[in-house]
């Protein structure tokens, strides 16, 4: 009776064996096949991307990451349709486009200014594919291209002709285990576009920045000389409220904020997705530089004050005052604009030289930008101006930080 019990035993915990083995394969071939169907997804996707065929396509946006692309495309109509999306193996890019012909230029112009007059396609460009203005043999040179700036490390697009070797982006190869292959993903969470700019990477044990790497590319990233290889990636851009994640390069979906981490074929994502500043805010444009004595810009200014431009765009409700300010309350020497002077980043013979306070200064500075941006389709009436000279200095004058006390604020004050 005893050993009838025991067999009885063993039967029942071989069948509840068997049952919790079925039970995970079940799960297991559930969820690889959930896996491949989402991989198999992804690629069909990829693979859907047509190349852009010979002839003039009437961009709206243009994206470094697919997924962002289709995202976007999924967002916008143009005629009551969804826009097309194509690729362009030498740049690398993904195109969003409303329109296209093969050689009708008069056609292209026309859609382009139609979309440009619309808030939400200002930036419309024509985009060229083996073809240029010379081959419809027309005596007047026009620019068709408008040229988003972008961050110095960031190249332009180059479609005509032979696509130089340095666009084509190898394949992300780990030399060693300490590097690790890491992608920011920024995007406006209004528009669903990508934002150009930098990410700042700090070691998060040292509290001390490494780097900075550029947004939307793909970057192998050296772990620090840390037991924990935990990394702060900042992402400081100007007209946008600043974010951070902070993971370990080894194990980043242990991370508080993995929510914003995604791995993938040996890429680890994080995903900004960034939020115009509000009504009250204050921003410091420390990448507007200006010629010494002068109220006219140096060419470095033209990536942030872009940026600026695009908020102004993204928002018409929007209102801001320009503050300027200098480093210190001395008079003196001030190079500024004629009126009719459309040359704001550039010293000329053409420039008017008197002498003032440093009061006027910081004024006739704040005055170059807000005429800039007029010149660029900004309503005067949505901008007002204050000139603060040396009253508001962050360091003292000879501060090895002074130079910081040389900038421009940019103050929400409707939106």
């Amino acid at each position: 009776m005893k050993k009838s019990r025991q067999l009885q035993d063993r039967i029942i915990i071989s069948m509840l064996a068997i049952t919790i083995l079925f039970t995970f394969s079940v799960f297991s071939s559930s969820l690889f096949a959930a896996n491949s169907k989402n991989v198999l997804e992804n690629k069909e996707v990829s693979q859907s991307i047509p190349e852009l065929k010979k002839g003039m396509y009437l961009v709206v946006e243009s994206f470094n990451i697919l997924d962002n692309a289709v995202k976007y495309a999924k967002s916008v109509t143009i005629d009551g349709k969804s826009p097309r999306i194509g690729t362009n193996q030498g740049t690398g890019f993904y195109y969003v486009y409303g329109y296209s012909t093969k050689d009708d230029l008069e056609f292209a112009r026309k859609k382009r200014a139609e979309l440009r007059a619309t808030k939400q396609f200002y930036d419309t460009w024509i985009l060229y594919v083996g073809i240029s203005l010379a081959d419809f043999e027309k005596k007047e040179v026009v620019q068709e291209v408008v040229v988003k700036e972008q961050p110095k490390e960031i190249k332009s697009e180059v479609i005509e002709g032979k696509i130089p070797e340095e666009f084509i982006p190898p394949p992300p190869v780990v030399q060693d285990q300490n590097l690790y292959n890491i992608r920011f993903n920024v995007i406006n969470a209004t528009t669903l576009k990508e934002v150009p700019g930098y990410i700042t990477i700090i070691d998060a044990a040292r509290n001390k920045a490494m780097k900075s790497v550029s947004t939307n590319q793909i970057h192998q990233v050296e772990a620090p000389k840390t037991q924990s290889k935990e990394i702060i990636a900042l992402c400081d851009i100007f007209g946008y409220v600043i974010e951070q994640a902070k993971f370990k390069l080894d194990d980043p979906m242990s991370s508080a904020d993995k929510s914003m981490i995604s791995e993938s074929g040996g890429i680890t994502t994080i995903k900004y997705e960034l939020a115009r500043h509000k009504v009250g805010d204050i921003l410091t444009m420390y990448h507007v530089y200006f010629y010494n004595n002068s109220a006219i810009m140096k060419p470095d200014s033209k990536f942030e004050i872009n940026s600026l431009l695009d908020m102004l765009k993204e928002n018409d409700k929007l209102k801001i005052k320009i503050h300027g300010h200098t480093n210190g309350n001395v008079a003196g020497k001030i190079i500024r604009l004629k009126e009719d002077d459309k040359n704001f980043f550039q010293v000329t013979d053409n420039n008017i030289e008197g002498v003032g306070s440093a009061k006027d200064l910081s004024k006739a500075r704040a005055e170059t930008i807000m005429k800039w941006l007029v010149e660029q389709g900004i309503d005067k009436k949505r901008m007002e101006l204050k000139g603060w000279g040396g009253k508001k200095m962050i360091y003292k004058k000879h501060d090895p930080m002074a130079g910081k006390n040389v900038r421009v604020e940019i103050e929400i004050m409707k939106g």
